[in-house]
């Protein structure tokens, strides 16, 4: 089993790349219409605004992206790791 000061080790990284990484690439190839269209999605109605909601809700799907990324490859290495007889 893995530490607590190791899992972390390789949560965090993984996370800032995901949250530098993500929304860029998003921003760059959405055209502004469909900018538009999924800021107002994100806003609620209206009820925020619309370009601070769009980035916000891009930051948190990319963080729980990076989460999701490093569990499932932490279970594939575990799976692969494994001894063939067992």
């Amino acid at each position: 089993m893995m530490g607590k000061t190791k899992k972390t080790l390789i949560y965090v990284p993984v996370v800032i790349i995901f949250f530098l990484i993500i929304p860029e690439i998003i921003l760059r190839i959405l055209t502004p219409e469909q900018l538009a269209r999924m800021s107002d999605f994100t806003s609620l109605g209206g009820m925020l605004n619309p370009l601070l909601s769009l980035i916000l809700f891009l930051g948190l799907s990319s963080v729980v992206l990076g989460l999701i990324t490093v569990s499932a490859v932490s279970k594939i290495y575990r799976a692969k790791s494994r001894p063939a007889n067992r």
